[in-house]
């Protein structure tokens, strides 16, 4: 698979708490953050690359506050020709909390909410599951209309118990053939062993090398090979 490497300027990524300033102009209702949550220099990877590049398409494989951050942002800067967003989600209660409180902010027009339960799957290691392929496919069809991705966001399936470290393994192998030229990928919790070793495989498998750079605030980073709206900023 043919790809681009993604790269940053040493020193140009946000902290934390610099990065909670920028996101303070996406405000809106509280939301309940948790150690699960994307750090907010995570998030200001992924606003950024949706600002700079012009990301129409995107797609979430676990729900949480990034599921109404980033529809803030969208709603707050329109991309040219607008966006659809889908965030695959296996727990349903859940789906719903998210699903309501985009609802009373009136921003979830564009956004689906993809319920696919964690199964065995062929892809994912022994012991372990990965979402319902067949109704995380259905979602996507529905909520994309056919289109392909232009930012794929992995933040799910959970991976911090012991032993499930290599959970969202599968999220590559599986929807490599639905990114679009230009696609940017991004795995959250790269701090982590598994995450670390979920990189490594992708990348040798799949011949895709991540920018694991500290500032990028727990996120890895990677192109895919193509030109894309707006793919020249990184």
């Amino acid at each position: 698979m043919a790809v681009t490497r993604f790269s940053t300027s040493a020193g140009r990524g946000f902290s934390d708490g610099a990065a909670l300033h920028g996101l303070a102009d996406l405000s809106g209702p509280y939301l309940p953050w948790s150690s699960g949550a994307m750090r907010p220099a995570g998030l200001v990877t992924v606003c950024n690359d949706i600002v700079l590049n012009e990301r129409r398409r995107i797609v979430e494989l676990g729900s949480g506050v990034s599921t109404v951050l980033l529809p803030r942002l969208m709603h707050q800067r329109p991309p040219p020709g607008g966006f659809l967003m889908a965030s695959v989600e296996h727990d349903p209660v859940w789906a719903r909390w998210v699903r309501d409180q985009l609802d009373r902010e009136g921003i979830g027009a564009n956004v689906t909410i993809v319920q696919a339960p964690l199964i065995q799957h062929a892809r994912a290691e022994p012991g372990l599951v990965w979402y319902d392929e067949e109704a995380m496919a259905q979602g996507l069809r529905e909520a994309l209309g056919g289109d392909s991705i232009d930012l794929l966001l992995v933040d799910g399936p959970p991976a911090h118990a012991t032993g499930h470290g290599l959970a969202r393994y599968p999220a590559l192998p599986v929807l490599a053939d639905l990114l679009a030229p230009g696609a940017t990928v991004v795995l959250d919790d790269t701090d982590r062993p598994g995450e670390q070793e979920v990189l490594r495989r992708w990348e040798q498998e799949m011949g895709l090398p991540f920018d694991r750079s500290p500032e990028r605030g727990g996120v890895a980073v990677a192109r895919m090979a193509g030109e894309g709206p707006g793919t020249s900023h990184g």
